[in-house]
């Protein structure tokens, strides 16, 4: 098995058989006629293959039937799921092989191409965090402009062309080991499209291009959707191609199966009229059926479109199908075994075994996309002999840039052994201007209430070289604006320049540790105004850690919105300003499956900043965590420790700190800021339980508990800092648009807390 198909099908159930012994020469020639009797030409058998997503396992129960009794396939036409295992099955794939690996598929992965955040490059994973909301958008002509599917089907696509990479990219489909059609409607005009050469991969694409679900695909200046639409059971093709006998498999409702839709919301009611005009061209197919064709229904009332898990379910149901038919079938097998076959020329793919060394690599489709890029990430492949393995892993890198709605590739001879590497690349339709939004909202017993909504703009590829301009604001209790240059200088370096400005209303509590009326009392709120300008090297290390060193000039301004005193202080805390430069590192590693509700992996983030002129000032973060599952029970275990070295000795007096704790994971016994200082240590342990996995969506469901230890304090102020611990409940979803918890707490010397939070996680 490779590690390409490994990391694609990822969930490790899949081992692939070797594609590479199908025979690539004759495909076989019949036996020769017997001279006493006249040679009497067979009917040709189609069988037709209908769409129906994972239900279409059950045509691998027709396929296999046929196999045991020696019937000859004249031809198989297939649309959309049916495409899918017949067009694998045409190609000389077993029938085992295509359960084990399209019935191993995740389809939120795969399917759906719902990316391992591992995949995504660092700068990506870092700008997730910051807009958790998956929706990307652009402007194209003055106007918003989206993605053309729920998914670009791109890991689908690159699935197929790896398992047909012994078909050539432009062949005609009656010289695969079975001849081959595949249906799909095409955009412009909707009338049927009859696939029967070119690249067999897109073919298959094209015909599963479900509306709203799988981005339509191009191929060669037309666009093409599912040809359910037009043809979901396309009987009517196959009497076109001039079928003696039909075999039909047949995957939609039967008599008592119907379902009374509601039309509760816009979506369902859009899904019903979809599925209304599949139902009316299946109607419309099944009555062109003749007393010779036999027609197999398996019964599947309650199989999902993506119950790819249920395969092995799935053809047992389909085998109990063709049983239901054992009079019809053997009649046919019995007409089909009666007659003399005339022996035919045999077939063979226009494919040698020569060998091919990739001597140029040239892009086809860019537009925004230099071709430097390209051929710069495909690259490992020029001078050698051409590897599927490898060119599937490069196209993959290529696709989680983030860049392209959909990557594949063809080989070009130019001479002997000597191939040209043509890369098809076909930009996300809504770039170059790529626009992300963020929202949030957080509550917590006699705490804050915070907003806030954001919007980010990435302009990539300014110049040919890789400049890239980003612009995000944020608008509420938390607001921000910051502009950004990033230019890398090569796969691995760039240089960024950043220059941002935020304002944050930020509460004062005085401590737990007075004993006054004030004690856990909020005591003002402080507006902080904080603007940098930074300048700094980046280094990327094999999209597992980030590594920033650079210049950076810094204010802070602390403005309370009235003059107050800390419980046992003569000195009011007043505004005050900070201003420095200096230097800046930073260490970002990220390995973690999920940033907000991990279940493996780790993550470690440090900071340290050191004033050289202007107030003497320095900080230092580090955090860190680490994730671990087993089945539905996940452990995370987090540490965070801070330290602030502030202008005068007298921290608590008059420096209001950067230091805070309080909140969800963050001492939840704790209001937001309620504890704050000059130094920070802190360590928690979250144990989860997964109710759900969300579904196709993964939006996955938890209730669990955090017990935590930890303070902020003043270095300077020792009757600050005591021992501190906190235990929460809670319950969370890892939803689309952020978090979304609901939970309560108890700490330390009768501390307790309820806290509330939708969308973009808040912190000081």
């Amino acid at each position: 098995m490779n590690k390409f198909i490994k990391k694609l099908i990822c969930i490790g159930r899949v081992g692939l058989a070797c594609l590479c012994a199908l025979p690539i020469g004759g495909w076989g020639q019949t036996p020769p006629q017997s001279a006493t009797a006249p040679a009497v030409k067979a009917p040709t058998v189609v069988v037709v293959l209908a769409g129906g997503g994972a239900k279409g396992f059950a045509h691998l129960s027709v396929l296999r039937q046929l196999e045991k009794d020696g019937i000859k396939i004249s031809r198989i036409v297939g649309t959309s799921m049916g495409a899918v295992i017949g067009g694998l099955y045409a190609a000389g794939m077993s029938t085992d092989d295509i359960e084990e690996v399209v019935g191993g598929l995740d389809p939120s992965k795969v399917a759906l191409d719902q990316l391992n955040r591992l995949e995504l490059p660092p700068r990506t994973r870092a700008y997730q965090r910051q807009y958790p909301i998956d929706l990307e958008f652009g402007v194209k002509q003055g106007g918003l402009s989206f993605a053309r599917g729920m998914s670009d089907g791109q890991r689908f696509l690159g699935l197929l062309q790896h398992l047909t990479t012994h078909i050539p990219s432009a062949v005609d489909f009656n010289d695969l080991k079975i001849p081959f059609r595949a249906v799909a409607t095409r955009f412009r005009d909707g009338e049927t499209h009859i696939f029967d050469r070119g690249a067999l991969h897109l073919a298959i694409r094209a015909s599963m291009a479900a509306p709203a679900v799988f981005a339509p695909v191009e191929i060669d200046g037309e666009s093409y959707v599912d040809g359910g639409l037009v043809a979901n059971l396309p009987i009517e093709v196959a009497l076109k191609e001039g079928a003696d006998v039909i075999i039909a498999s047949y995957l939609g409702q039967q008599e008592g199966d119907e379902q009374s839709a509601q039309s509760s919301n816009a979506l369902t009611v859009a899904n019903r009229m979809l599925d209304i005009l599949i139902r009316q061209n299946e109607k419309r197919n099944l009555a062109l059926l003749r007393e010779g064709d036999i027609l197999i229904t398996p019964h599947l009332k309650g199989v999902g479109f993506s119950d790819f898990n249920r395969a092995a379910e799935i053809i047992a149901r389909g085998n109990q199908a063709v049983q239901e038919v054992q009079g019809r079938w053997q009649a046919m097998s019995a007409r089909v075994h009666q007659s003399q076959q005339l022996s035919e020329p045999a077939r063979k793919l226009s494919f040698d075994e020569r060998e091919k060394r990739i001597v140029e690599i040239r892009p086809v489709g860019n537009q925004d996309v230099p071709a430097s890029y390209i051929e710069a990430v495909m690259s490992p492949l020029l001078g050698k002999d051409f590897a599927s393995d490898t060119a599937s892993e490069r196209v993959d890198w290529l696709y989680t840039s983030g860049y392209f709605e959909r990557v594949s590739y063809s080989l070009s001879q130019i001479r002997d052994e000597q191939y040209t590497l043509l890369v098809h690349v076909q930009e996300k339709p809504y770039g170059p201007h790529f626009f992300k939004t963020s929202l949030g909202f957080s509550t917590e017993q006699g705490g804050m209430n915070q907003f806030s909504m954001g919007v980010g703009y990435r302009r990539p590829w300014l110049t040919a070289s890789g400049l890239e301009l980003g612009l995000d604001a944020r608008f509420g209790t938390q607001s921000e604006f910051s502009a950004r240059l990033y230019q890398p200088l090569g796969l691995r370096w760039g240089a960024e320049t950043a220059i941002t400005a935020g304002r944050n209303t930020m509460p004062v509590y005085a401590p737990d540790t007075v004993d006054s009326i004030y004690k856990n009392k909020k005591l003002a709120y402080v507006n902080v105004a904080m603007q940098s300008l930074d300048a700094q090297m980046v280094y990327e290390w094999d999209r597992k850690a980030t590594f920033k060193l650079g210049w950076t000039q810094s204010g802070i301004r602390y403005d309370p919105d009235t003059v107050f005193y800390y419980p046992g202080s003569t000195t009011p805390v007043e505004t005050t300003s900070l201003h420095y430069n200096g230097l800046k590192l930073q260490l970002h590693v990220d390995q973690l499956d999920s940033w907000s509700f991990p279940t493996q992996g780790y993550a470690l983030t440090a900071t340290v900043e050191e004033g050289l002129s202007g107030n003497p000032y320095s900080n230092m973060r580090v955090s860190g965590r680490w994730a671990m599952s087993h089945q539905a029970h996940i452990l995370n275990l987090g540490f965070n420790l801070g330290r602030d070295t502030l202008p005068t000795k007298c921290g608590s007096c008059n420096n209001p700190s950067n230091l805070f704790l309080g909140g969800f994971q963050f001492m939840g016994a704790y209001r937001m800021a309620q504890l704050a200082g000059d130094q920070l240590a802190h360590a928690q342990a979250t144990y989860m339980y997964r109710l759900s996995d969300g579904g196709i969506l993964k939006q996955r469901t938890f209730v669990g508990t955090v017990l935590e230890a930890g303070d902020a304090w003043y270095r300077d102020d020792p009757t600050s800092h005591v021992s501190r611990y906190s235990a929460s409940l809670f319950v969370a979803i890892d939803s689309k648009i952020g978090d979304i918890y609901l939970g309560a707490a108890r700490g330390t010397r009768g501390a307790s807390n309820a806290f509330l939070q939708l969308g973009r996680r808040f912190s000081f």
